[in-house]
């Protein structure tokens, strides 16, 4: 017996931004710094992922 695959194609559509770009000014929340790498995480960052990232980098920059 063979199964039939239903592939889904995703359907991005563009949001209208009521941000005016030159008004928006990116603030760092956290400024990490291990040997050679530099590590920013900027205000709005997904925790968990930033918490992730930061983990990496102290594993592999020791």
């Amino acid at each position: 017996m063979e199964g039939k695959n239903n592939i889904v194609v995703p359907i991005f559509k563009t949001k209208n931004s009521l941000i005016n770009k030159e008004e928006f000014i990116p603030r760092p929340a956290a400024k990490l710094q291990v040997e050679n790498i530099e590590l920013t995480i900027f205000k709005g960052a997904n925790p968990s992922l930033a918490t992730d990232i930061a983990k990496v980098v102290i594993r592999y920059a020791h």
